[in-house]
């Protein structure tokens, strides 16, 4: 039976045409290119392989030795514009609060980039706790032991899980230790269980599993929603 909703943050609950993602990522290219006395092509490449191998740019420099000070590089490369990028839009707190699920974000940033994004939207009060990359010794996702640790401290078991994501890696590591999995805006693979357009479809996917698992709630098919492996959403 399912307990909980885990959400991921950027470009999962606001969408990636928002391009807040392509600023933050301009800005941890001129962080890299900055401090290590790099070009920006340079700091690019860096970052792209830092991600590929560790999940984060953060995380690759740890792991790589690099000098980073973790509370200026937040600072930087979150250091973005809000007001006319991100939207407050009533229907996504009021699907959000619809939900008869816990409700909790996971995200691969710092705890105050995730409230300063939750609250511009008028949805941080939709969540019981947001779990940041403190909160997992900067144990990142995909790495399993992330899950691991974000689920300890929300007391659930994988199986009781629902996972809302917009990295197809990042949803195969969750998908492989038990959690239900959906990706958002991403074409059909074997990475996740559920694939949607829009976190707008959440709901009434999730409608539709919770009366498959028992609950009392009502089933509606999302026009969103394409399971895998042509499988229906079970009814």
């Amino acid at each position: 039976m399912y307990k909980l909703i885990l959400f991921d943050l950027d470009e999962t609950l606001y969408p990636r045409s928002a391009k807040l993602m392509d600023a933050i990522t301009e800005r941890i290219n001129r962080y890299i290119a900055d401090q290590f006395g790099v070009p920006l092509e340079q700091a690019a490449e860096l970052r792209r392989r830092f991600r590929s191998l560790y999940g984060t740019a953060l995380r690759g420099m740890m792991e790589e030795g690099y000098p980073v000070n973790i509370d200026d590089y937040f600072e930087y490369v979150h250091d973005v514009e809000l007001d006319g990028v991100l939207t407050t839009d009533p229907r996504l707190r009021e699907m959000l609060l619809r939900i008869p699920l816990r409700r909790a974000v996971l995200t691969n940033s710092n705890i105050e980039h995730a409230l300063r994004i939750l609250r511009h939207m008028g949805v941080d009060d939709c969540f019981e706790r947001v779990i940041d990359i403190r909160a997992l010794s900067f144990r990142n996702k995909p790495d399993p032991l992330s899950y691991r640790i974000a689920l300890e401290m929300l007391r659930v078991e994988p199986h009781e899980v629902i996972f809302v994501e917009d990295t197809p890696i990042n949803t195969r590591a969750a998908r492989a230790i038990g959690m239900t999995t959906i990706l958002i805006e991403c074409p059909p693979s074997p990475d996740a269980d559920y694939f949607l357009d829009s976190v707008m479809d959440v709901g009434p996917l999730v409608a539709q599993l919770l009366g498959a698992d028992g609950h009392s709630t009502s089933s509606e098919k999302s026009a969103g929603t394409r399971p895998m492996h042509g499988a229906d959403v079970p009814r």
